[in-house]
């Protein structure tokens, strides 16, 4: 009896010890501090893809939080009070994404987004050209091509544009190459010269269907070739003319084009392009493949192209065959 008697009086006591125990654990539900918490898992996915959008950053609006997404876009966000919680995703190339999600009391709030993209420039390359006339001023323009894609897919791009300073150029998309073109003659610049581009940073800009831009690194004019080999004048050959010329006084490496054409109709007849810079001349036809030239009126020139493809085109040299 004296045991059992015991026995209840120490049950009483730890009884009472435990329901005057503190409750201030925020995960006890009979707490005044009880905060209840749940879970956001999620993942990012390019827009119209199935790809993830890896190494972004999901950010909590109220206070910074910050969790980044795997290589395949999933991330999780541990520990959030429950109730409306607001983030923004942050990705280099894509615009900011901001989106709302109820977090569940002790479960966990599953999301997908899509991100857009901007528009990625993979090439840029901008080339200088010369051409010299007999009876003209000098003709200085300049090509610029990019490559462009969008990883929401090619028909997501709107457009692209050469870019120096204030100035916009749009360009053109080619099928045949699929790059992105543009032509500009020296007089669409400020001082009516490509000299007016050097030293300049130059971009390429493109945009998607939903806004979203992007801008390339900055690439730069290589070279303006002001000097070019010169024609010797021969007046008038047979069929089978013998080409010399005058190298250009340059120090850079270079390689030759000579062009035959019809007087009058400027109508191309032969080129042979991949001269190496110590020729200093061509006889034509240079394998016998080519028939000789019939008798008429031509004139041809020679154009240099360095290793940047920048070119100058000599002067016309008139010739006739009899």
């Amino acid at each position: 009896m004296k045991i059992r008697n015991f026995l209840i009086l120490l049950w009483l006591g730890v009884a009472g010890c435990v329901s005057d125990a503190p409750r201030d654990n925020p995960l006890d539900p009979q707490s005044d501090r009880y905060a209840p918490v749940g879970t956001l898992s999620g993942r990012l996915l390019i827009r119209n893809t199935a790809t993830g959008v890896a190494s972004a950053e999901i950010i909590r609006v109220s206070d910074g939080l910050t969790v980044r997404s795997d290589s395949a876009g999933f991330f999780s966000v541990k520990e959030l009070p429950a109730g409306m919680q607001s983030f923004i995703a942050v990705k280099s190339n894509f615009p900011n994404d901001t989106f709302s999600v109820s977090i569940p009391a002790g479960g966990t709030a599953t999301i997908v987004r899509e991100m857009n993209s901007a528009p990625v420039v993979t090439m840029k390359q901008i080339v200088t050209h010369k051409i010299d006339y007999v009876e003209y001023f000098p003709r200085y323009y300049v090509t610029v091509s990019a490559s462009v894609t969008d990883p929401n897919g090619i028909t997501d791009l709107s457009g692209a544009w050469f870019a120096v300073s204030t100035y916009r150029f749009p360009m053109e998309y080619s099928p045949t190459t699929k790059l992105f073109s543009v032509t500009v003659e020296k007089d669409s610049f400020p001082t009516n010269s490509i000299e007016w581009l050097i030293n300049k940073p130059l971009t390429i800009v493109s945009t998607d269907g939903q806004g979203a831009t992007n801008v390339s690194d900055p690439f730069m004019v290589t070279r303006i070739i002001e000097n070019t080999a010169a024609p010797i004048t021969q007046d008038t050959t047979t069929g089978t003319p013998l080409f010399k010329w005058k190298p250009p006084a340059v120090s850079f490496n270079y390689t030759s084009i000579i062009t035959v054409a019809r007087r009058g109709t400027e109508t191309t007849v032969w080129k042979y392009a991949g001269l190496l810079s110590f020729f200093e001349e061509l006889q034509y036809p240079t394998d016998g493949s080519v028939v000789p030239l019939s008798a008429g009126n031509y004139f041809w020139t020679i154009t240099i192209v360095d290793d940047f493809g920048n070119t100058s085109r000599s002067q016309e040299s008139y010739f006739t065959v009899k």
